[in-house]
């Protein structure tokens, strides 16, 4: 920019020494030409006073010596026939024609300005018209605006060189001071571009800058506080996008992929960046694509489950919803695709459903047995005493086996209504154990399985019914599901804060299949031996929910034929 700002200012200066001499040779011909009409005057006035009665030729002769070279004088009768000194126009065959000529005839006095073809010259021509009647025609070569041009041209010359050597420096100069503020300007504009803040510019040296430099440092100012405030925004939105448990995807109008937060790329088992590719990069489940493809096409919205492609047995719920083509700020349109993981909520939805058909055949089951017994007793076809002992004796069973499953269901249903527990106060964790273990007794001795609790004290904060309620259930579990002549073995200690309650029995243990299906309601591993004995199905479920209420932790160890360990850890009493 600098060589081509010196390139124009030389080429500038040049065209205005130009200019400037082409001027000054015009001035210089208008006073040459002034002079000379001066000069002719003065011939035309010493004539005028002296006359022209002597010899024209003589006359002609000195005049023109003594006048400057150029000069030719012709003597004209009225007529226009030529007395002396030859004609001061070659060109003109008749002196009357020409225009000078003409005007001295009628006014007295006429000169003009034109070209000669003979002599190759402008010439200035005049007449004056003398007392006697003579006309006196003059002409004078004028020299050309190109014979001045040249006598200046070594002055133009001297003085573009001069320029060369001075112009530069002083261009360079001014040039410095001119760029610099856009220098400036450049540099803050890139701090700006990096994300950063332009930094305010210094006064220019020319105040013309100035209004320039004000507005660009009130801008640059500005774009920096916008382009901060955009990258905290984005960066806000990411952070959000990312820490979502559902997965979002956002497809532009050609099913391009616009945004893929964390949780859908991990749903889907994708790696690496996907921004700009198609969906089909990121998923090739038919369903999906069809879906997006009807939301772009028909703007139609849809939702359903698919199998996660990453995870078994995890199932995903995705919600195809098309974006409006004025919302997406142009004609293209788009589509936001929202998965979320539903697999504890179908799971909830099957254990429920299952929930109410066990709980149905369940109360189903002892009923019918009470209303076969009742009609039989009714229809008076029973009519041995003993026999119709029996019969009441196996209602009142069936009976207590119903308000058994009714009052765990409603134990079960209060367990999950709570978030937490109120009613506490310091229960001995082993206490509870021997309580329970000596209940049980009679129904231990019926199947020859002995119980041994041991232990410290196991204090702990809550309430006594629960903790006899959890004792109860893993208890009657391990003495109901022993083989006869078994042990179970009870073991209460305190360590870490925590209090360890373990119940082993050599039982028959638990496949490993089931073991995580043992803590569902109604769930039973042998349904037939479970209502043989008198299970329910919500034992271990309530004990599950028991261990929740109270932050606690359960684990189950099992091995078929050799029994089951259960360990539950509570919480221990503060201090």
């Amino acid at each position: 920019m600098k060589r081509a700002f010196v390139f124009r200012t030389l080429l500038t200066v040049f065209a205005a020494l130009l200019v400037f001499g082409a001027a000054c040779a015009l001035l210089m011909q208008q006073q040459y030409l002034e002079s000379k009409r001066e000069e002719i005057k003065g011939i035309f006035r010493t004539l005028a006073v002296s006359g022209t009665t002597r010899d024209y030729g003589t006359l002609s002769k000195e005049l023109t010596e003594d006048a400057a070279d150029g000069l030719h004088i012709t003597f004209l009768s009225p007529g226009g026939k030529i007395l002396g000194g030859g004609s001061a126009d070659p060109d003109a065959e008749d002196p009357l024609s020409r225009p000078e000529v003409g005007e001295a005839q009628k006014d007295g006095y006429g000169e003009g300005t034109r070209y000669s073809q003979s002599l190759k010259a402008s010439q200035f021509y005049a007449a004056q018209k003398m007392p006697d009647g003579t006309i006196v025609w003059l002409a004078v070569s004028l020299k050309s605006l190109r014979d001045h041009l040249w006598r200046l041209l070594p002055a133009l010359l001297a003085v573009l060189l001069a320029s060369m050597a001075v112009v530069p420096p002083l261009v360079m100069r001014m040039s410095k001071g001119i760029l610099q503020p856009l220098r400036e300007i450049a540099l803050s504009l890139q701090a700006v571009n990096a994300g950063g803040y332009g930094k305010d510019l210094s006064s220019p040296r020319f105040e013309e800058f100035a209004p320039i430099v004000s507005e660009i440092n009130a801008l640059s100012q500005k774009i920096a506080h916008t382009l901060s405030d955009l990258t905290v925004e984005r960066g806000r939105i990411n952070y959000l996008l990312n820490n979502m448990h559902e997965g979002m995807v956002v497809l532009d109008g050609s099913g391009r992929i616009l945004i893929l937060n964390r949780s859908a790329a991990a749903f889907f088992g994708a790696q690496g960046s996907l921004t700009g590719q198609d969906l089909l990069c990121l998923t090739r489940i038919p369903k999906i694509t069809q879906a997006a493809q009807l939301a772009l096409k028909e703007e139609k919205p849809s939702a359903f489950d698919f199998p996660s492609p990453a995870a078994a047995n995890r199932i995903l719920r995705v919600s195809v919803t098309p974006v409006a083509k004025e919302a997406s700020g142009d004609q293209s349109g788009g589509v936001v695709l929202l998965i979320t993981d539903v697999t504890a909520v179908r799971r909830s939805e099957q254990i429920r459903s299952e929930f109410f058909a066990n709980a149905s055949h369940e109360l189903k089951t002892p009923l019918t047995s009470i209303k076969g017994f009742a009609e039989l007793m009714e229809t008076g076809i029973v009519d041995d005493p003993e026999q119709t002992k029996r019969y009441l004796a196996l209602i009142r069973k069936e009976t207590e086996r119903m308000i058994g499953l009714i009052s765990d269901i409603l134990k079960l249903s209060e367990l999950e209504s709570r978030a937490s527990e109120t009613d506490r106060q310091s229960v001995s964790l082993l206490m509870t154990a021997r309580k329970v273990a000596e209940s049980l007794s009679l129904q231990a001795q019926e199947k020859q399985v002995e119980i041994h609790v041991e232990g410290d004290d196991g204090l702990l904060d809550a309430n006594p019914d629960r903790m006899t309620q959890l004792v109860l259930n893993l208890l009657d579990n391990a003495v109901k599901y022993n083989v006869q002549g078994g042990k179970v073995n009870v073991f209460v200690r305190s360590e870490n804060e925590r209090v360890l309650l373990t119940v082993a029995d050599t039982g028959v243990g638990i496949p490993p299949e089931a073991q995580e299906r043992v803590f569902e309601r109604f769930y039973r591993v042998d349904k037939s031996r479970s209502r043989r004995l008198g299970g329910t199905g919500l034992g271990l479920s309530i004990v599950k929910h028991i261990v929740g209420l109270y932050k606690g932790e359960i684990r189950l160890k099992s091995e078929l034929g050799r029994g089951t360990e259960i360990r539950v850890s509570l919480p221990a009493r503060a201090g």
